[in-house]
């Protein structure tokens, strides 16, 4: 018989050893391609064939996926993302550029003019390439300057090609470009080409490997990172409101489409109950607080009368802002278990 805290540790080691093999090398492919597709739907087989893994591993990956809370299977029995934000943070975590291999060298010229000398040649030469880190976030977004030029290729006597033909010098210390060696071509998928006017066209990584290798690389790209992510799930509050709308209309309500006179005073979503014949006045938000009440509480007394329903919807709630909306008889559903519900009876 085991101990109690020999029966612990075990448990904690076997959700440890769960976890690093979920975000290891081999099984990240499976991430990559969930993140980078997050709209759709699979079949265990097709992620294999969209990963170009084995079967067996996406398998045990998804499963463990499953217990984690970040997919779920609709009643077709397709696999579907949740929380992709948090997912893509823990990947994150465990990523980290500073470990692949780094071939630092000097080129002459500003940072855009090598840029451009590189693409032009992986053209002509038909070279494997994508440009990341603080250089590619500056193409994309300008958020960051960059002091050097991260690009990925292929293997090391690709380095050393580029290096003899473009007249580049080692760098002992530093270096204006820094070429990394993956150690599978993972970091290509989803590479995309761009045009921008400083160095013409140019292939850089996915927006979710540009996210990876700017996390942990230094606290300034980290920030860029930051910034990233917040652009792209500020794209993506429509598919939250749309997914809430489907949830409310699976529920039997209307959509309304209400203006209120004051500016900054507009409701996500209104919605009518034919069966109550009452308003439903809905208000989304990641994290709901006090502001986040009080802002329902004025929507429903601007659009609503006594028997109006106000429901604020976030992904989290604080005691103080859960105590003041049900003193307010308003409600609070989780956006988890909206998510949870839409996708179960998803056909």
């Amino acid at each position: 018989m085991f101990k109690k805290s020999e029966r612990i540790n075990t448990t904690v080691n076997t959700c440890l050893s769960m976890v690093h093999s979920i975000f290891g090398s081999k099984s990240s492919k499976i991430l990559r391609a969930l993140l980078f597709k997050s709209s759709e739907t699979w079949r265990t087989r097709e992620l294999a064939t969209e990963a170009q893994v084995s079967l067996g591993l996406v398998s045990k990956v998804t499963n463990d996926l499953i217990d984690m809370g970040f997919l779920v299977r609709d009643r077709s029995l397709r696999l579907k993302l949740r929380k992709k934000e948090e997912l893509l943070r823990r990947l994150a975590s465990f990523y980290n550029l500073n470990r692949l291999l780094h071939k630092p060298y000097y080129a002459r010229g500003t940072l855009y003019e090598i840029g451009a000398r590189l693409a032009q040649y992986a053209k002509k030469s038909g070279l494997k390439y994508a440009f990341t880190g603080s250089f590619a976030t500056d193409l994309l977004t300008r958020y960051i300057r960059s002091a050097e030029i991260h690009v990925f290729v292929t293997d090391e006597s690709a380095v050393e090609k580029i290096a003899e033909d473009l007249a580049l010098e080692v760098a002992e210390i530093g270096g204006n470009i820094i070429f990394l060696i993956p150690e599978d071509d993972s970091v290509f998928y989803g590479s995309r080409e761009i045009t921008d006017d400083r160095v013409g066209k140019v292939t850089i990584v996915s927006d979710v490997q540009l996210v990876l290798d700017l996390y942990n690389y230094s606290d300034r790209t980290k920030e860029a990172a930051e910034r990233l992510l917040a652009r792209e799930f500020a794209e993506s509050e429509q598919d939250i409101a749309n997914l809430v709308a489907e949830y409310f209309r699976r529920e039997g309500l209307i959509s309304e489409n209400l203006q209120t006179s004051g500016a900054n005073l507009k409701p996500d979503l209104v919605f009518y109950d034919p069966k109550t014949q009452t308003r439903v006045v809905v208000e989304i938000k990641a994290n709901a607080r006090l502001d986040g009440v009080e802002q329902l509480k004025n929507l429903v007394s601007l659009l609503g009368d006594k028997n109006t329903r106000g429901i604020l919807i976030a992904k989290s709630i604080t005691d103080t802002a859960l105590k003041e909306l049900r003193k307010a008889n308003l409600e609070f559903k989780p956006l988890e278990a909206i998510e949870h519900a839409v996708h179960e009876r998803a056909s």
